[in-house]
């Protein structure tokens, strides 16, 4: 007998917005039987291209995006800068598992913290800024260094300023007049983790392996699991996500961000709707992808139990570094290629990635490090911290 609630191989989902895993996320959904619509405002994306149907039309569309929303049995976003008044109004013709509660969560950088706050979650010191003298004012207490964010996530392309000392403040005054922003502690961390955790209707959820992540310029570039983690940080980070998807009224796969201070606390820098980057490891590392978990979580499929399969390393490929990646395609056996078809005006934008399923992640990231493509990430310090782990130092 058919449930409701539950989506059957030739029913619809409307994926919403895209990302570079949009691609990734439909050709999982057809396998699974499901038709996809798609509404973008690019109708040249490669997304836009492998759907079912297509809905092409600035975001806001009100008309057109009715029209996509009554076609569709069920309608996921795939990008976290998606307003969350859009998903308000598409909900009233169809529904959207993810809702938008966790939208205005990561928006509005105040509303996240207050929702940390709220669930005792650590995080770093911040004060909220509307002028120069609030900056002045809140350094006292915050200390040098520190970053000045604005509140609106995607304001200003995510620009954001390092205050290193009081000549730094001056600089802030062209920002200001983008709107409010939020002044934060900039606390000293050598590792930063994605924990992927998918949410089932029912508030169930499962969690997948702590993946350590390398950033550069505020972006993904390097990420591999497993993590290697003291038993009381994995055990803290555990709690901290558990508190998180108890408290979320969301359906599917989402993401949490902390770092490791020195001191030895964890912090939580921020949690996302999103099907990261991150996570495509999983694809090797564990026995259901982050991508299949979603979908079943929003179809009202049981969500799979979480299996640990083999270390995995996820590393990306940026359009500077794509000539060069093409030597690779040749030679190395193990490297398992993604590559988007986006043609970004920006050189340090994503389009593709590699995934290197490996017996050593320190092996890995040497053979990274030795390609010489990415000149620019720092993998020194993770292989010799993961040479110790696997040798048994």
């Amino acid at each position: 007998m058919a449930k409701a609630n539950v989506l059957y191989p030739g029913q619809t989902i409307g994926i919403l917005g895209e990302s570079n895993s949009t691609p990734i996320l439909l050709m999982t959904a057809k396998k699974m039987g499901f038709n996809i619509g798609m509404y973008s405002s690019n109708e040249d994306s490669k997304a836009v291209q492998l759907a079912d149907y297509k809905y092409i039309g600035p975001i806001d569309d009100k008309q057109t995006l009715k029209m996509f929303a009554e076609r569709c049995d069920v309608v996921v976003y795939d990008n976290d800068l998606i307003d969350s008044e859009v998903v308000r109004y598409i909900s009233q013709f169809t529904a959207v598992p993810q809702k938008d509660g966790l939208l205005d969560i990561v928006q509005d950088r105040l509303i996240e913290r207050s929702f940390f706050e709220t669930l005792n979650i650590n995080m770093v010191p911040y004060s909220t800024i509307v002028t120069l003298e609030d900056i002045y004012q809140a350094i006292n207490s915050i200390g040098y260094p520190a970053i000045l964010k604005p509140i609106q996530r995607g304001l200003l392309d995510g620009k954001e300023l390092l205050i290193k000392n009081q000549a730094d403040i001056v600089l802030a005054s062209g920002f200001l007049d983008a709107g409010t922003y939020i002044l934060e502690s900039y606390v000293e961390h050598d590792i930063d983790y994605s924990v992927i955790v998918t949410r089932a209707a029912d508030g169930s959820h499962q969690m997948f392996p702590v993946v350590e992540v390398i950033y550069h310029d505020n972006q993904l570039m390097t990420a591999f699991t497993p993590a290697k983690l003291d038993p009381s940080v994995a055990k803290e980070m555990e709690r901290i996500t558990n508190e998180i998807t108890t408290n979320l009224d969301y359906v599917g796969t989402f993401e949490v961000n902390l770092f490791l201070a020195k001191s030895g606390s964890i912090y939580v820098s921020r949690v996302a709707p999103l099907l990261s980057p991150a996570g495509f490891v999983f694809d090797y590392a564990t026995n259901v992808t982050e991508f299949e978990q979603h979908l079943r979580a929003i179809a009202g499929l049981p969500i799979s139990k979480v299996f640990q399969g083999i270390s995995t390393v996820y590393q990306t490929i940026r359009q500077k570094d794509y000539q060069r990646v093409k030597t690779q395609w040749l030679i190395k056996e193990n490297w398992h290629f993604t590559i988007y078809g986006n043609q970004p005006a920006d050189d340090g934008k994503p389009v593709g990635n590699v995934l290197i399923p490996t017996e050593s992640l320190s092996d890995t990231l040497m053979q990274l490090e030795a390609t010489g493509i990415w000149a620019d990430i720092d993998y020194k310090a993770k292989y010799q911290q993961n040479d110790h782990e696997e040798h048994g130092h």
